[in-house]
Formats: structure tokens, C-alpha cells, sequence
């Protein structure tokens, strides 16, 4: 059964090569308005960073690179250096891989596409292309997705290096799509647990170009072969990290590429109609036999394709994308990877039904995504007002992972993929146990773990919700509606509902809310390799509910800016909100503190006591502005924080005895002396700037810090009490020195006092 959907609307190095180092001369900076503009600006993103290449420096570098899965490619890699968008020079691994047939290759033998793997970066990997239309990367890497394009259409040396997030797409057209259910053993199988990674499944791939497309892209065969070869390689680039999936053109491609819009097989501006063309043209002059998928570019007509059609005889070639602009990550990610992951038996992920939405293009059993989603099979940006973002993120929700991983490992998709063995193995992942509660309206955080044998140092984690319920506006959900949005995979194998930064400045965004009612929770932890060239992906499960008698827990104080004194007991209180009932059952919490603002909380002030709503703790020596405190439940996955940043002071009383600006620095004799337990220090700054007062012992050794702040020109005196150091001082000679930045210098000064108890 098929599903129809549609839209309207460097240098190289290797161990023996020049190129080694930092300052490779093949990327160098170069201003705008210094160089010609040729063709036209296709790609302007918002912010990029500009460069110039010796074109056929780096392609005649890169010929030497190994093949991937070659002995050469494991003990003798080579290195490509690209232009990172923040600056500096970014390494990666780099191997040749053949994304065209020997027949296709050998009709285009300047066209080469590569596979790299980030040094630097370990969680980067991407694509690379040296095509007639110049030098094509792209990026995929947990710290920002970037891509390295020409400068203009017609430009071969100048090229603009950009993140993804910097350059966005038109979104004014409308979305239309058609439903069909999916087979109930696909359905059942959707509660399984499936993996990828040992081996690499390839799919013989005929892409078409109407003459509209090949005009757009200069009008040539050899130039439309170069925009369908950029595509088809950065759709590879994700398929096959995401799923050890990969797109190869078939030999006789070219003939498939059109120059004449008013002599070729396709209607350009209907999608629809292009289906039926597609197949029948992709049959004819490629052959039934001779592919495996079909698929065609256009600059109208939007997106359609047949839902789970890869292999099928008669349906196998109903793909079509088409933009006005095909060209960049909108036309690559947004579209082409989005109408192929239907080719490939993946739904629709929105739950909303507003905008292009509508209109029954939500599928109920598939709609894990709160509003238009943000992954490749949602409609990111097209669906206002329920809009999480502009633009898919270039991955696949775990939802969609299941979907198309059971259609090409099991079902009528894996009858005709070619595979090769990785020698990759997918990660294996720790969560935790399903079974538990939360309150209600109360912050928690899911936290798992993974280990991978290939490819222990670049696993990336993704924490989703796996919920469906009924459609509606992401603000105001439900039943078991969705409400957590996806985020692409970090380093962090834990996740904050909502983020930090909703918590920190108590704010509530679309896609980040928390339950207020009794439900169920259901969320996939989804484990990256990211190994280049076939990724290892795999998930595990956690459930629990929300209990609707208990929560918000709160933390109540500290929760506005007071100032408490460290060493002193201070009583932290919360509210428990019903919470040691069952069904939630947490009897203990640990309390911490912040100093940086709530980002970190690495002191524990409590731990294990009772889960009562009051604690009487002493603060530690720490000078902060930004204190935060955070009650979280021990046992469980829910916690608070205060709500706003609070000052911990020294207890050191610091007077300003003078309104006179003194003329130069001056440290006086502490008073009394010998003292026990207080003494007073003076000190006189002709200049504002940060002071340091600390105590040392006789052997130099810092004993305290009385004093770590900014200060105005003035006189002060400062209070030390030996009680206070947070450690028992015993009698004896001791040291203060004064430490003051000024505008000519540090003024350094150390004067002894005695302690005599």
C-alpha cells in the first residue's frame, strides 16, 4: 500500500604531504568587494565567512585519497582542512566513495564525491563534492551543522563557509497531502526495537530533471548531473549516518536530465502529475529492472512521493521535489530528504493541523512532534502559528528511525538494497527504569548512558518524546498529546524538560511544556555513532505518568536576589506539593548549590534528607552574585530551582571610612595585633579596580580570602575573624597581603599579624 504526499507552493594531508598544519595555504580569508561577482547569489546566508581556494590545488589533492573501506583508507588516512565559519581551519578524515555507477562515473570522471570524519571535532561527519559548479561540504556535527558552498553561481575559487542556523528559507507556498494507513504489521512492529549499523544498505538511484531544473542550474547536462550529485550526496550524508542508508545514480542517469522544458516528459509546476511521468519515463529509458528508486527535481510543483514505494515495480520512481530556488539546505533537507524519507515508508512527525498542516496532512499514528515539528518529516515553518522553527533540523526523529528502518531491514525494502558489512556495531544504551511518577507542573530531567566499541568517543544522544493524542496547539495540549519538541543530538547524554534556559529565566516556549494534568510520558533515548559512512543508531524506552495530586514542587527560598553570609546557617525551604504520597513516593532530596548562576551546580548543601519542605544548611566560603539553590528528588527525576540569582557574601564587614579619594595605595598594620578572634585591616586605593585580601600561614600557604571583589578609589577597612575560615586556625604568625589593580599596575603589599588565643 502507498502513502501519497505532496507540497505546493583545503587542503589535504596525509603523513607524507606539504599540507600539514594550521596555516594550510589552499583556505585563505578574503574581503567582499575585492573580487568579481560571477553568475548570481543563490545562497546569501545572514552571517558567513568568506574564502578563497586553489581549486584545483585541493582536487588534484584530493585524487589521492583512499576508498573508503580500503586497507589504504585504515592505515594510511588522509586529511582534508576546511574553513570553519567561526574562523580557523577545522581537520577531518577524508575517503573517496562512489556515489555514481562505473558507467555514470566514467561519462563524468571530474565529478568525485567523498566521506569525511572531523579530528577535531570527533562528533563531526559529512560530505564533500568537486563537481563542474566548484567545491560542495557539509558538516554534521552536534556543535552546529555548517556548509561550505561557492561564492556565486559561476564562482570556482570564492566560497562562503556558513552554519546552517544562519541561513534561512522561503516558506511562502501552501502544503497539500493525502493519507493512507499503514499495514497493521508495520504498525505492530512500531513497538519493537530496531538498530543500524553493520551494514550499509545501498539503493540504485535514477534522479530526473525537467528542463527547468537543468536551465536553472547553467543548461547543460554535465551541469544539471552536477546539481542532482551536490543533492543527492548531502541527502546521503544524512541517510547514512541516521540509518546506514545510501543513494548511488545509476549508469545511464544522464540521459534522464532534460535541457528543453518544452520537449521533456514533465508538467514542471504540477508534482502530481509528475508521479505518473516520473515512473513511466524513469521505466523507459532507464529500465524496470535497472533501479531500485526514482526520483525528480523541478522548479515548481512542490514535493510529492508514494509512501514506502523503494523496490515496488510500478511505483518505485513516484518522488518529485521541486522549489523555484533548488538549491542550499532548504531544497537538500527540508524537501528532497523529506519526499525520499516518504519513499522510504516514513510519516509525517507534526501534531498540528494548522497552515499547511491542515488539511489531513497530519497522519494520527506517526504525530510525536509537538506544532509543525522540527525534524525531516515534519513541516518545520509552514504551519503558523503552531511554527517551532523555520527550517528542518537534518535528522530523523527516533519515530521516523523505526518507521524506515522496519521498511528497509524488514519489509519490501530491503528485497533489492545492495549491502555491505561496516564493520560497525550500534551503541549500546543504559536508561532508566519505566514504572515511576512525577508531579505535576514540576521541572525533571532524563539522564541514560551508552557504550560503543568502534566508536567510543563521538556518541551523540537524543532525548524525545514518543507520545500520540489528540491535535492541537503545542501551548495547550491534550490526553497524551505531545509537548516536548526534539533537539538535535548533544554530547550530553541527560536532557533538562524544559531547557536550562527556560528555567533560568522562567520563561515558557512553543514545544517546551510541562505536563499540568494526570498523563502518560513515553520518551526514546536515541544513541549516535556517528561513523562515518554507515552510522551505528539504536534506542531505549523509559515510561512513566504524571501524578495530578501532587506538584508544582517548588523551592520558595532562597527565590528572590537576598544576600546571605557563607559559614552561617541559612534555611532553605520548598514547597513539597504532595509529593511523598504515592503515587510519587519520594521521602528524601539532595540540595545543591549554584555559583555560577544555575548553569552547574557542583556543591552539595543536603543530601538524603527528608523530604519535608526545610533545611537548615551552611554555606561554604564562596563570594557569588549568582548563587542559585536547586531541591531534587532523590530517587526520582524531579527537581526546582530558585528562580532568581542570590549573593553569598563572606560575612567580612567592609567599610568605606572616607570621602576623600587617597592619592596613592597604602596597606596598614592590622588592629588589634595580636588579635583573637577579630582584627581589622585598612587599606587605601587611589584607583577603582578588583582587590584581593588573602591570609597565608607561615609556610605561605593561603589559610582564607577575605576579600575577592571590585572597588571604588577609596579608604576601607575589612573585618577578619580566625573563626570564620571555615578550618580551626591555631595561634601563631600569619600573613595578609593585599592585592589592587589599578591603571598602572597591581600594587602588591604583605604585612604580618599574630594570632594569639
Amino acid at each position: 500500500m502507498f502513502l501519497l504526499f505532496a507540497f505546493s507552493g583545503s587542503g589535504f594531508t596525509t603523513a607524507d604531504n606539504a599540507f600539514a598544519g594550521n596555516n594550510s595555504p589552499a583556505w585563505n580569508d578574503i574581503q567582499e568587494g575585492s573580487f568579481i561577482v560571477k553568475g548570481n547569489r543563490d545562497i546569501i546566508p545572514q552571517q558567513y565567512r568568506t574564502v578563497k581556494v586553489n581549486l584545483n590545488e585541493l582536487k588534484t589533492a584530493a585524487l589521492k585519497a583512499p576508498f573508503e573501506f580500503s586497507d589504504r583508507a585504515a592505515t594510511s588516512p588522509m586529511i582534508i582542512e576546511l574553513p570553519h565559519p567561526d574562523g580557523g581551519i577545522s581537520k577531518f578524515y577524508v575517503t573517496e566513495y562512489s556515489m555514481m555507477e562505473p558507467g555514470l562515473s566514467a561519462k563524468f570522471p571530474d565529478i568525485k564525491t567523498y566521506t569525511i570524519k572531523g579530528i577535531d571535532d570527533p562528533y563531526a561527519v559529512g560530505k564533500i563534492d568537486f563537481t563542474m559548479k566548484g567545491f560542495h561540504a557539509m558538516v554534521l556535527t552536534a556543535r552546529g551543522d555548517y556548509f561550505i558552498d561557492p561564492y556565486s553561481s559561476d564562482e570556482k575559487e570564492v566560497y562562503i563557509s556558513y552554519f546552517k542556523r544562519n541561513f534561512a528559507s522561503d516558506k511562502s507556498f501552501e502544503c497539500l497531502t493525502e493519507n493512507v494507513e499503514k499495514t497493521s504489521k508495520e504498525s505492530q512492529l512500531m513497538r519493537g526495537f530496531f538498530s543500524s549499523g553493520p551494514q550499509l544498505r545501498t539503493y540504485r538511484t535514477a534522479v530526473a530533471a525537467t528542463g527547468e531544473y537543468t536551465s536553472y542550474h547553467g543548461g547543460t547536462v554535465q551541469a544539471g548531473m552536477s546539481a542532482i550529485v551536490t543533492a543527492v550526496n548531502r541527502v546521503n550524508g544524512v541517510y547514512e549516518n541516521e540509518m546506514a542508508v545510501r543513494m548511488t545514480l545509476v549508469s545511464n542517469n544522464d540521459l534522464l536530465v532534460y535541457t528543453n522544458a518544452a520537449t521533456d516528459p514533465y508538467t514542471n509546476n504540477n508534482g502530481g502529475t509528475m508521479l505518473g511521468q516520473n515512473q513511466t519515463t524513469c521505466d523507459n529509458v532507464i529500465g524496470t529492472a535497472n533501479y531500485d528508486m526514482g526520483h525528480v527535481f523541478s522548479t515548481g510543483g512542490g514535493g510529492v512521493a508514494y509512501l514506502g514505494c523503494i523496490c515496488q515495480n510500478g511505483a518505485k520512481a513516484r518522488g518529485v521535489t521541486g522549489l523555484p530556488s533548488p538549491i542550499g539546505d532548504p531544497f537538500y533537507i527540508d524537501y528532497v530528504a523529506h519526499e525520499m524519507g516518504h519513499q522510504f515508508g516514513g510519516n509525517h512527525t507534526f501534531n498540528s493541523t494548522s497552515g499547511s498542516c491542515g488539511g489531513g496532512n497530519r497522519n494520527a499514528g506517526t504525530a510525536y512532534e509537538p506544532g509543525s515539528a522540527t525534524t525531516i518529516m515534519g513541516y518545520a515553518g509552514i504551519c503558523s502559528p503552531h511554527n517551532i522553527q523555520n527550517s528542518s533540523d537534518a535528522y530523523f526523529h527516533t519515530g521516523s528511525f523505526t518507521e524506515m528502518v522496519i521498511y528497509t531491514q524488514i519489509a519490501a525494502g530491503n528485497s533489492c538494497a545492495a549491502i555491505t558489512n561496516t564493520g560497525n556495531t550500534p551503541p549500546v544504551i543504559t536508561v532508566p527504569a519505566s514504572g515511576f511518577a512525577i508531579p505535576k507542573s514540576t521541572p525533571f530531567m532524563l539522564k541514560g548512558s551508552a557504550t560503543d566499541t568502534e566508536n567510543p568517543n563521538s556518541l551523540t544522544y537524543c532525548w524525545e518524546e514518543m507520545d500520540l493524542g489528540p491535535a492541537g496547539a503545542p501551548n495547550s495540549p491534550s490526553g497524551d498529546a505531545p509537548i516536548f519538541r526534539s533537539f538535535k543530538a548533544d554530547t550530553a547524554s541527560y536532557r533538562l524538560f524544559p531547557r536550562l534556559s527556560n528555567l533560568l529565566n522562567n520563561t515558557q516556549t512553543m514545544g517546551e511544556i510541562l505536563p499540568t494534568y494526570a498523563r502518560n510520558l513515553m520518551f526514546r533515548l536515541t544513541v549516535r555513532d556517528n561513523n562515518a559512512g554507515g552510522g551505528g543508531v539504536d534506542y531505549s524506552l523509559v515510561e512513566f505518568t504524571v501524578d495530578g495530586n501532587s506538584g508544582p514542587f517548588l523551592v520558595t527560598v532562597p527565590n528572590t536576589n537576598v544576600t546571605w553570609n557563607a559559614n552561617q546557617p541559612q534555611t532553605i525551604t520548598w514547597d513539597v506539593a504532595n509529593t511523598t504520597a504515592a503515587p510519587v513516593s519520594c521521602a528524601m532530596v539532595n540540595i545543591k548549590l549554584s555559583t555560577d548562576g544555575g548553569n552547574t551546580f557542583p556543591l552539595m548543601l543536603a543530601e538524603n534528607t527528608v523530604n519535608d519542605g526545610s533545611e537548615t544548611v551552611n554555606l561554604p566560603s564562596v563570594m557569588t552574585a549568582t548563587a542559585r539553590v536547586k531541591v531534587e528528588a532523590v530517587g526520582n527525576i524531579f527537581f526546582d530551582l530558585s528562580n532568581a540569582n542570590f549573593t553569598i557574601d563572606n560575612g567580612v564587614s567592609v567599610q568605606n571610612n572616607t570621602t576623600g579619594i587617597p592619592s596613592e595605595y597604602a596597606l596598614s598594620q592590622n588592629y588589634p595585633n595580636p588579635f583573637n578572634p577579630v582584627t581589622k585591616i585598612n587599606f587605601d586605593i587611589p584607583f577603582s579596580g578588583n582587590v584581593n585580601i588573602t591570609i597565608m600561614d607561615m609556610s605561605g600557604k593561603e589559610v582564607a580570602t577575605i576579600v575577592n571583589d571590585y572597588y571604588s578609589a577609596g579608604s576601607y577597612n575589612v573585618s577578619f575573624s580566625a573563626t570564620e575560615t571555615g578550618k580551626e586556625l591555631a595561634s601563631g604568625i600569619y600573613f595578609y597581603r593585599v592585592t589592587a589593580s589599578g591603571e598602572n599596575g597591581n600594587f602588591v603589599s604583605t604585612k604580618k599579624m599574630t594570632l594569639l588565643k
